[in-house]
């Protein structure tokens, strides 16, 4: 992947998390998975990353989570490299392998959690209330519909005074008005965040964050969500390209308000893509 780096971009520096030339390889597999991916999160700060289903979004937040070895590279998450971290408390997840060890009912894992981790239990039983899931108080995680499982996941990482929240499509499943107050609450939020997804409308309702876009296991970016109705995807290698990465079709070029096709309308990257080949 070749990035076009904005004038006195600053060497990239722990911060909430940070990916430093990261390469993901699975057991078996003779391509990786993850890339050369480089990336910062500040504290505090907001990073979306949106690519097609099977493109290492979900691989880039497991190694934030040490739940996946890096090849190579370094990944730090709160200042402290992975590979070291152990017991921290202030990163949460809505990972559902995080919490499928545990068969505890909803109720009694939201108390636990607490316990483990410190915050407010009642803000999240409130939160649980307020998105119509009490039902599911009385469930293990596994016994929820995925919509439900989902949610929950999401409340738990939102919870309890995390300073990093690491979510992987979190408005999966989840209904139009379950989706605005999700947003609502994410908004609010001081905690550092990356999330990823494979919906591009959804970053018209988060458009002060940095953006990223996964194709192929490689990371591209960054740029601003605000910013996704004049981001065109083209074949070759473009003059004046924010961005430029090989893939197996060829060269691929990311430019701003001309190109071959404009990201405006598309609902997923797949969709342009298609196109694209």
């Amino acid at each position: 992947m070749r990035t076009v780096p904005a004038a006195g971009t600053p060497r990239l520096l722990p911060g909430a998390l940070s990916f430093e030339s990261v390469s993901v390889r699975y057991r078996g597999s003779e391509t990786d998975a993850l890339v050369d991916a480089s990336l910062r999160v500040a504290a505090g700060g907001k990073t979306v990353i949106v690519g097609p289903n099977g493109s290492g979004k979900s691989t880039l937040l497991r190694a934030a989570l040490g739940l996946t070895p890096v090849s190579r590279g370094t990944v730090r998450v709160l200042g402290q490299d992975v590979r070291s971290v152990r017991g921290a408390t202030g990163v949460g997840t809505n990972l559902d392998e995080v919490y499928r060890l545990l068969t505890l009912p909803v109720d009694r894992l939201i108390t636990l959690w607490a316990k483990l981790k410190g915050g407010s239990e009642t803000e999240v039983r409130g939160w649980i209330d307020g998105f119509g899931l009490k039902s599911a108080l009385d469930r293990p995680l596994f016994r929820l519909s995925t919509g439900q499982m989902k949610l929950v996941g999401n409340l738990l990482a939102l919870g309890f005074s995390s300073e990093l929240l690491l979510l992987d499509e979190p408005f999966d499943n989840v209904d139009f008005g379950r989706r605005r107050k999700l947003i609502e609450l994410l908004s609010r939020s001081g905690a550092a965040v990356a999330m990823n997804t494979h919906e591009l409308d959804l970053l018209h309702s988060f458009p002060d964050w940095d953006l990223y876009f996964m194709f192929e296991g490689q990371l591209v970016g960054r740029f601003h969500a605000r910013d996704i109705d004049r981001l065109y995807v083209s074949r070759g290698v473009r003059p004046g390209a924010l961005s430029t990465f090989r893939s197996a079709i060829g060269e691929i070029s990311v430019t701003l308000d001309s190109g071959d096709f404009p990201m405006k309308g598309a609902s997923n990257l797949s969709y342009l893509l298609d196109r694209i080949a």
